[in-house]
């Protein structure tokens, strides 16, 4: 299970989205169709009370960038996966809801096993959703 202080830049939890908006969390696309049912999720970027997640897919489809395998850290069948990103549809969430969203979500992660981006993955996926920000160093 997932703890507050846990949460980071580049966390990928399984998250249920219906808990993760009872909880407090907001998306911030709303012309997408939002996600459904429990998903993988990115923190692309966290403070010491809440972060953004975006959802990501296994399958390509309307607005879902592939994330480069060599961008994933964590337990190899992660790293060797198929991942796109919903590169619209952001979550901003308090930590408090990313917990709750975990646990409704069936996260199985461990401290020591998480799936995550690595720092450059991170840049690349906050720059894929914020393409404004390319250039200023994020």
């Amino acid at each position: 299970m997932i703890e507050a202080h846990e949460i980071k830049d580049g966390l990928v939890l399984r998250l249920d989205p219906d808990e993760l908006e009872a909880s407090g969390g907001k998306r911030t696309d709303r012309e997408s169709v939002r996600v459904e049912g429990p998903h993988f999720f990115l923190c692309v970027a966290a403070n010491e009370q809440s972060g953004n997640w975006v959802p990501l897919f296994y399958s390509t489809g309307p607005q879902r960038t592939l994330v480069a395998n060599a961008d994933k850290s964590g337990p190899a069948a992660w790293c060797e996966s198929t991942t796109f990103l919903h590169s619209k549809q952001v979550w901003h969430a308090p930590h408090a809801a990313v917990v709750a969203a975990a646990i409704a979500g069936g996260d199985l992660s461990q401290p020591a096993a998480r799936n995550t981006f690595t720092e450059a993955g991170v840049d690349a996926a906050y720059h894929v959703l914020f393409p404004e920000s390319a250039g200023s160093g994020k």
